[in-house]
């Protein structure tokens, strides 16, 4: 069976021989590592919809009830920006390492890790007594946060090609099912149990998610990499560049410092460009979705049961981005369909903030904002795991889970600080407007990848 090519052979990194044949004309015999069967596919995509889903209930969860903790502890909103930002910053510290975790000791234990550190963020939030403890407890959310991106890696390794932007965004869409969750969970529970409540319940479903993921499989990727490194490293140098050429991988600067591995010459570029996407993108996800409760209730005068239920509504739309760009991802290609998605959500962001005055143009502008700025969550996730080799795809998603905290610090405290510089809320969050339109320039300098174009060393 004729192997494919790995993406950044393209860029002259490597060179793919026929299978098992090494340069010299020898041959040898590897093990095969099969592909998914269907039932396994959607096994692994129902247990990594249902996590991400809780995951983000759990991220969400913090902007939702913001309000109602700087309630309880009396802190200014300047004082609850600047607890947001501590907590970015912890999370980000958290989310490091899972990148390493990712490429070198399997997609599956790195699941595992991110599920439990999404269920101990939620379940200690409920017991913080200030905001110290709240910022250490909800900084395991990084773990939570780094959620998508092993999954994005994990999955792009089960899809085949001219379907894996659409089952992804299948699965991404757990976003908006998150926010929904959290939202409903807001109005109906909040008053009777408080936010403490709120962030404790959040934790029991996510155990559940933990054994249900005893029954998923490493990725067969992940495992042709392991086994050219264990050739490697029982000093069988020969052996472990003819597997790679066997398997379709470029392993030729394979590095334990997965993260430097991403700076070299041949993905310098590309890596430059989408960590600064997903940094711009987070400066406005930050000020319009993770703090929407913030900006609809203290800069568009909306009482927090109206604001809640703007965001559950909102979110319904936002389900059918995931699945609408998902599946134009996969014909016109994901990084096409983000720069498109990103100009278009300035558009209705703009007018939420300086136009609409009432709960109807609310609603609207800012369903339709987050129609697109969800669609350009469908795809960029999965771009990013199939623009990078195998052996560091998983520390390419985790990176741009880094880079994206790093937008979320910078957010809420560019919000914080117009603010205190004497502009209004809206005023201030049009600092996101503006990085809409940024990330969207920016993506254009990253790797185009073909539509329908395979992974390294896919055998479909």
């Amino acid at each position: 069976m004729t192997k494919l090519k790995d993406h950044t052979d393209v860029d002259g990194i490597g060179t793919v021989a026929s299978p098992g044949e090494s340069a010299d004309g020898s041959s040898r015999t590897f093990p095969e590592f099969p592909e998914f069967t269907k039932g396994q596919k959607t096994y692994t995509a129902a247990v990594a919809f249902i996590a991400w889903s809780l995951a983000v209930y759990d991220i969400v969860s913090f902007g939702n009830m913001l309000p109602a903790i700087q309630d309880e502890f009396g802190w200014s909103t300047t004082t609850a920006s600047y607890v947001a930002t501590l907590v970015s910053v912890g999370s980000l510290a958290v989310a490091f390492v899972v990148g390493p975790i990712v490429d070198f000791l399997g997609r599956r234990l790195a699941l595992f890790v991110t599920t439990a550190g999404a269920a101990l963020s939620s379940g200690l939030a409920g017991l913080a007594i200030g905001p110290i403890s709240l910022v250490l407890y909800r900084s395991l959310s990084g773990f939570g946060q780094s959620e998508q991106a092993v999954n994005a890696c994990y999955l792009n390794e089960v899809f085949h090609a001219k379907r894996r932007g659409f089952f992804m965004a299948l699965v991404q869409a757990g976003w908006p099912v998150g926010v929904m969750i959290s939202a409903l969970m807001g109005l109906s529970f909040e008053g009777m149990i408080g936010w403490r409540g709120v962030f404790v319940i959040g934790s029991f479903p996510l155990v559940i998610i933990l054994i249900l993921r005893i029954w998923l499989k490493e990725s067969p990727f992940f495992l042709k990499v392991q086994y050219v490194r264990k050739l490697r490293a029982a000093g069988d140098a020969a052996g472990a560049e003819t597997a790679a050429q066997h398997y379709g991988l470029d392993m030729k600067n394979d590095r334990k410092n997965t993260y430097a591995a991403l700076f070299t010459p041949a993905l310098r570029k590309h890596t430059i460009a989408i960590g600064v996407v997903f940094f711009l993108k987070a400066v406005a996800d930050s000020q319009l979705a993770n703090l929407a409760t913030t900006v609809l209730v203290k800069g568009k005068g909306i009482n927090l049961n109206t604001a809640l239920w703007t965001v559950f509504a909102a979110n319904i739309l936002a389900f059918i981005a995931f699945m609408v760009f998902g599946w134009l991802g996969d014909r016109i290609g994901r990084r096409e369909t983000g720069i498109a998605c990103q100009v278009l959500a300035a558009a209705p962001a703009a007018y939420l903030l300086f136009v609409a005055d009432s709960v109807v143009a609310v609603m609207i502008s800012y369903s339709l904002m987050l129609f697109f700025t969800q669609g350009t969550a469908a795809v960029l996730y999965a771009y990013v795991g199939e623009s990078y080799p195998t052996r560091v795809r998983g520390t390419g998603v985790a990176y741009v889970a880094i880079t994206g905290p790093i937008g979320f610090i910078v957010g809420p405290l560019m919000y914080a600080m117009l603010q205190s510089a004497g502009f209004n809320p809206a005023q201030a969050a049009l600092s996101a407007v503006s990085a809409c339109v940024l990330s969207a320039l920016v993506l254009l300098a990253a790797k185009r990848i073909p539509p329908g174009q395979d992974l390294i060393g896919a055998a479909h």
